[in-house]
Parts: structure tokens; sequence; C-alpha cells
């Protein structure tokens, strides 16, 4: 684990930026701590502060997103204590107009998540994966997966795991479709019912969008 945290701690460091400061793909920190990564029309994805530092508005519109689209139950605290660092794999998407200023923009236009950490200097794990319902089947998690799966690979990352209810055909279809393999019951990860560790390799997990 002390490994694992200094390579998260390496990745945090390597990625923090000024408020103010241009990215070298032209981005600029957005958000709560975030930078323009890749825009789709009037939704954006954005890289991410660690949820450690998130205003309470904005960790409350989070979990009520991953509850409304996963059925888990988080609170505030509860996503501050998450592995997840300040780095590319960190991403939100957000809902804005074309002239907003998406440092501006308040916490209801958070429309998706995907939360990612290096695990034990080789995996990719994707510790939480969501999108508004409204905006499934339109590739914009497909294209989060992909930003992270290119974010653990340029970090010397090899592998790919995560965790997943088994009643969640959506998503296992979706991770399958990359090349994941469930490989372990999980009885006692969630409250309820039972869930798979599923993993892969990194490389393999690249979608077609």
């Amino acid at each position: 684990k002390a490994e694992e945290a200094a390579l998260a701690r390496r990745i945090s460091e390597s990625n923090t930026l000024n408020a103010d400061q241009r990215t070298a793909d032209g981005g600029v920190r957005v958000g709560v701590g975030h930078r323009k990564v890749r825009s789709e029309g009037m939704l954006t994805w954005c890289t991410g502060a660690s949820p450690s530092s998130w205003p309470a508005p904005w960790a409350e519109s989070a979990c009520a997103l991953f509850k409304s689209e996963t059925g888990e139950i988080y609170t505030p605290t509860g996503l501050a204590a998450l592995p997840v660092p300040t780095w590319e794999g960190n991403l939100l998407l957000l809902e804005h107009d074309r002239d907003d200023d998406l440092q501006a923009l308040p916490h209801d236009r958070l429309r998706g998540l995907m939360w990612s950490t290096p695990f034990q200097e080789r995996d990719l794990r994707i510790v939480a994966f969501a999108v508004d319902g409204t905006l499934q089947s339109q590739g914009h998690g497909g294209r989060a997966w992909n930003l992270a799966v290119k974010a653990g690979l340029k970090h010397g990352l090899s592998g790919i795991r995560l965790e997943v209810r088994a009643d969640n055909e959506r998503a296992i279809e979706f991770y399958q479709r990359r090349g994941l393999e469930a490989v372990e019951e999980l009885r006692d990860y969630y409250r309820t019912g039972i869930g798979w560790l599923m993993t892969g390799s990194l490389r393999d997990a690249l979608g077609e969008g």
C-alpha cells in the first residue's frame, strides 16, 4: 500500500496546475480544480481534483449521480475517503452552454464521473464510473473510459481491474466488450447483493469511442 500511495502521490504532483495555467494541449483547469480534456457539443469531459478536496455541493451531486445510476449509496465523507488522486484518470462530465465560463459552473451541471487510480504500480483500478441516464448510449462513457485507459498507459500500467454489481448487466456488457473478464465473485463487497471482480489487459481495454 505504501508503494501504491507513493505512485499516486507522484502522479498527483505531476498533474497539479494553477487555476489559470494553460496546459500543453490548450486546455485550462475548470470547475472544482478541473481542466478541459474533450468536448462533445455542450458536454465536456474534464480532469478533476481528488474528491477529498471537493466542496460539499459538488460532493452531494456526485452522491446523487451514483445512487441514481449505479444504486450505490455514498456520503460526501465517503467520497472524500476514496483513493482517487488528482491526475488524468480522474474525469467528470459537465453540461454547459456555448459561452459559459467552465470555471464558474454550478454543481448541478455534473453529468458523469470516471474515477480511477493506480493499483500496486501495475493496474488501473476503476473506483467509480457513472453517466447520467439521459446521456447513456451516446458514447460519453466510452470516451471517458478511453481517456482513463490512456492515462494508465502513460504512467506505465499494464492491467485494469474493477468491481461491479452482479445485477448490473449493462455495465458488465460494457466491460466485456473491452476485454475484461469476471475472475472472482464478491459476496461481502456490497451492502446488498453480490458483485464481480473483473480484470483485463489495459492495452486491450481501449474501445472505439
